[in-house]
């Protein structure tokens, strides 16, 4: 058997002008990451990144803090379903109110309207323009698991750094879940956690999911 080990990106800059920047927060939780797994002996035998500088910059801290020696890869396909702006563009369309913080508008208020226009993405009940469909994006993400469980051999532990909605609908593929679950995944992965899957010849199972037991308490976050 072999194992997948998908890490979300540290926590990025929620509500700012630009999302895709770790903040403070999100350094300090993907260094500890790295921490973590030098302490405990992982050593991923390959490491993989999404494109987005989130995703980047949190391989770059977690091999800085495990040390691993080993090449990091850039996998379009380990891309988010949506940037945060798009999303946000999405949701004022979509509810024909600002996205953003005011006297009449709170951080709740916003976060609630934002999680609402991903599950109806999801639904096919919107699109976001220049984005894949919920469809679209599952295959890419099929796609990917299947190459990659099939190419690599036994014993091999592959660190996969990307975002919620990749891990959502890689944990939907190995359970066989419908798009209606994606949304319910999505909304409970947090900031650096770790979801491991088992795979072996065309089979795999999911062994672990969102799990931040690696972090300390002052490092946990969900936005």
């Amino acid at each position: 058997m072999s194992t997948l080990v998908l890490m979300r990106h540290g926590q990025a800059s929620f509500g700012a002008a630009k999302y895709d920047a770790l903040t403070r927060q999100g350094e300090a939780q993907a260094r500890a990451t790295g921490m973590w797994m030098r302490q405990h002996g992982i050593k991923p035998t390959a490491l993989v990144h999404g494109p987005r500088q989130r995703q980047i910059h949190s391989a770059k801290l977690v091999l800085e803090g495990s040390r691993i020696e080993c090449s990091a890869t850039e996998i379009n396909s380990l891309d988010e379903f949506a940037e945060g702006e798009e999303i946000f563009a999405a949701a004022e369309r979509y509810f024909g109110r600002p996205m953003w913080e005011s006297i009449n508008r709170s951080s709740a208020d916003v976060l609630r309207d934002y999680d609402a226009t991903c599950r109806a993405w999801s639904l096919d009940e919107l699109e976001i323009p220049g984005c894949l469909s919920i469809d679209e994006f599952r295959t890419e993400v099929r796609q990917w698991f299947g190459q990659t469980t099939a190419a690599a051999g036994s014993g091999q532990c592959v660190l996969a750094v990307t975002s919620a909605g990749v891990i959502a609908a890689l944990v939907c593929e190995v359970m066989g879940l419908p798009n209606n679950k994606w949304h319910s995944l999505l909304r409970v992965v947090r900031n650096a956690s770790l979801t491991d899957i088992l795979y072996s010849k065309g089979r795999s199972s999911l062994l672990a999911f969102n799990g931040v037991g690696h972090l300390p308490d002052a490092l946990t976050s969900s936005m």
